[in-house]
């Protein structure tokens, strides 16, 4: 076997803190679908419901509202003061954002300008509606904002939507110069950014954009559905969510999406620590040992699947193109590898029964292009030995044929 890079040096620290924070067996690859909680995540949410409050509704609403005002000024500490919702999931929060954006635009047509790499649950909500017409971006433009005028001109979109980081690829589209570029040609257009892969290892892009909607139990490891909703000073304005209900702590300035009505109150809670483990150990210093892990990764399961004679090819995240060996110096912490001649499947479903869990994406592109990926969200707390178990189990997988 050989291994063409050495494992990120560890001082014993990180191990640590996995010990203490994600101490189980499983090894969780699929954080871009629903990270593993972390252990003072949950234990915040138990804290929550002390001295009863289960049998005590005012109690629960008076301490969730706290720890939702917590979990908001976390959010300006990390990201900067611009307005936010503490929503649910991404996929909640679009359904909502895709019935406001309708009910401000009218019945239509309404045309959407987005790309052919987004996940139904960004996507679907403008996808099902009568009157929306949704144009694709060709490719080779997301990585060039300039290439995008001359498409937003011909299609004159009231929405662009996309994604901060692709979920089928793990591109970086540069989101912020594609909305500067598209406002040119169309100054009123509403710009929705989907950061649900991005959150936790890349700060949210919020320059220019008028909805940026983000999960908070994937890359920050909070509970599940969860999410962020930031918002312009247009979208306050001119966006009414329709919610039924009362928002928990009405004085903010985005409450209208916050979520309403009896749920689970120490959601807030859970957040508000998950926000604070991230702040506690630094953005920059995650994204250092997200990128240095992923690096290392991609380039070790580069050669065992080629000294087994798997073909593959891994996505470069610059460019969204397929390249025979990793681009290790672009990744973050998502991993893609296409197969190009068989069904991932299979070795997916086998590692998930080994405790080895990642995503398997299969799907045929707009441009009609097909899809076969496992993708391999390699968590910052994650440590080389264990990772190297995994890397061992996931070659043996891709190397038995069916």
């Amino acid at each position: 076997m050989t291994v063409t890079c050495s494992p990120p040096s560890d001082t014993g620290e990180w191990e640590a803190l996995r010990r203490s924070e994600f101490p189980g067996a499983r090894i969780n690859l699929n954080a871009g679908t629903l990270g593993t909680t972390a252990r003072s995540v949950r234990a915040a949410q138990r804290g929550f419901w002390r001295d009863g409050l289960r049998a005590w509704p005012l109690g629960q609403y008076t301490r969730g509202r706290a720890d939702l005002q917590r979990a908001r000024a976390l959010v300006a500490e990390l990201w900067g003061p611009a307005p936010v919702a503490v929503t649910a999931g991404t996929s909640e929060t679009m359904t909502r954002v895709t019935l406001a954006l309708h009910a401000r635009l009218g019945p239509g047509p309404i045309r959407v300008l987005t790309s052919g790499h987004e996940h139904a649950g960004g996507l679907q909500g403008f996808l099902d509606m009568p009157g929306v017409a949704v144009h694709y971006l060709p490719d080779h433009v997301l990585a060039d904002p300039d290439a995008v005028a001359t498409i937003v001109a011909e299609v004159r979109p009231h929405a662009l939507f996309l994604s901060q980081i692709a979920y089928t690829t793990g591109q970086h589209i540069p989101v912020e110069p594609q909305i500067a570029v598209a406002r040119g040609v169309v100054p009123e257009l509403w710009a929705i950014v989907d950061a649900a892969q991005a959150l936790g290892l890349v700060a949210p892009a919020l320059a220019g954009a008028d909805l940026v909607v983000a999960s908070c139990h994937k890359w920050l490891f909070g509970p599940p559905g969860c999410g962020l909703l930031w918002m312009s000073p247009r979208a306050r304005d001119e966006l009414a969510s329709g919610a039924a209900g009362e928002p928990l702590d009405g004085e903010a300035p985005c409450s209208a999406f916050d979520r309403t009505g009896g749920h689970d109150l120490s959601v807030y809670a859970g957040l508000a620590a998950a926000l604070a483990l991230h702040l506690r150990l630094g953005p920059a210093a995650v994204r250092a040992r997200s990128a240095a892990l992923a690096g290392w990764f991609a380039a070790d399961l580069h050669a065992r699947l080629r000294d087994r004679g798997v073909a593959h090819a891994f996505i470069d995240p610059g460019t969204g193109e397929l390249t025979d060996a990793p681009a290790t110096e672009r990744l973050v912490g998502a991993v893609h590898i296409h197969f190009p001649d068989r069904d991932p499947y299979p070795a997916y479903a086998s590692l998930d029964r080994r405790g080895v869990h990642l995503k398997c994406i299969k799907s045929t592109r707009p441009t009609g292009a097909r899809l076969a990926v496992l993708r391999a969200c390699v968590p910052w707390y994650e440590s080389p030995a264990r990772l190297g178990g995994a890397l061992d189990s996931i070659a043996d997988a891709l190397a038995e044929r069916p």
